[in-house]
């Protein structure tokens, strides 16, 4: 499995992810091939403080800030420009469906994005049947619901049954059985979009291997961080202030992420021009060996070390190998890029 992915992803690897230089027209290029998501904050505040999430000592709870409209002007116009076509999810560290307008916002990344599949991954507490209603008219494609259990109650499959039922009837929706092992998950009745709720606290999220988001989560497994990591290919991160991060596990407005933030989105800086700042950290994260900063001891995507998946990370990642352009024509039909969430 872990041969495969290191594969699969070292061969969509191009020379032109580690330039800054490269012309307009082919950042156009490389971001439409390349990025599958896109995953945005457009406020910072949440009203939680989950103990397995940084939220639980950086503040994001006494103030409710919002996206400065230059910056999410310069996303829709991005989104028009590369004729995205990729996932755009609302998730990061703060709660989505506390900012209202996020419904305005939903519509206006269907109009600049057709093609696109629009997500929001949500804690379910601001949500009722009348605003479901308005995020599935918005063109909203999924709702992913987390309903928090607390810590100091023990998870077992009636208590979360419970929860589950009294948030049903908040949202006067149905929903069938998906698992309950290693937690509780459902598929909530809609005939416009994808809605799955999940109840979770910390036994179910270690259970799952809790990420320890860029260090910061000490309850997490630790690891000393080897394999490579695809993320700043594939995705593009924005908090809420236009701060561009290397990926999802980092946060901007961490003291100790302050090296993985790559630019600000704004007046200057685009969704193109953005992705070309990841050049660096994608070279620093192209192959297995030791990882520095806040990707020192992540562990998600943690693919295993073995002689074949280093040779494989090697070679496939060269760009003037032989044998990576014969497995490239061989192996393309498997190579496109993919919808993700």
């Amino acid at each position: 499995m872990s041969a495969g992915a290191v594969l699969k992803n070292s061969l969509r690897v191009e020379e032109g992810h580690f330039r800054h230089d490269l012309s307009h027209s082919d950042s156009i290029k490389l971001f439409r091939e390349h990025v599958e998501l896109i995953e945005v904050e457009t406020t910072s505040y949440c009203n939680r403080t989950c103990s397995f999430c940084p939220n639980s000592f950086i503040d994001r709870l006494s103030e409710k800030f919002t996206m400065p409209e230059t910056t999410w002007r310069s996303i829709i116009q991005g989104l028009i420009e590369v004729d995205y076509r990729g996932t755009f999810v609302w998730s990061r560290y703060s709660e989505p469906l506390s900012e209202k307008r996020i419904v305005s916002r939903v519509r206006e990344v269907r109009e600049a994005a057709p093609h696109s599949r629009i997500c929001i991954n949500s804690n379910g507490d601001y949500l009722n049947s009348e605003y479901l209603n308005e995020l599935e008219n918005a063109g909203l494609n999924r709702l992913w619901i987390d309903i928090y259990f607390p810590d100091d109650e023990v998870y077992d499959l009636e208590s979360a049954m419970n929860y589950h039922e009294k948030f049903l009837k908040r949202i006067n929706r149905k929903a069938v059985l998906i698992s309950t092992s290693p937690e509780l998950a459902h598929s909530i009745a809609s005939d416009r979009m994808q809605i799955v709720s999940h109840v979770r606290n910390i036994v179910a999220m270690k259970a799952m291997d809790l990420s320890d988001r860029g260090g910061l989560v000490k309850s997490a497994r630790r690891t000393a961080r080897q394999a490579p990591c695809y993320a700043p290919y594939k995705h593009l991160v924005i908090d809420w202030d236009g701060s561009v991060v290397i990926c999802c596990q980092l946060r901007s407005d961490s003291p100790a992420h302050r090296a993985g933030v790559v630019g600000r989105i704004g007046s200057d800086l685009g969704l193109v021009e953005a992705y070309l700042k990841l050049a660096g950290w994608r070279r620093a994260l192209r192959n297995y060996g030791p990882k520095k900063g806040p990707c020192a001891t992540c562990n998600v995507s943690e693919y295993q070390s073995t002689t074949l998946t280093r040779w494989v990370s090697l070679t496939a990642t060269d760009t003037k190998s032989p044998v990576r352009n014969i497995l490239k024509r061989g192996l393309r039909p498997i190579l496109r890029k993919t919808l993700r969430y």
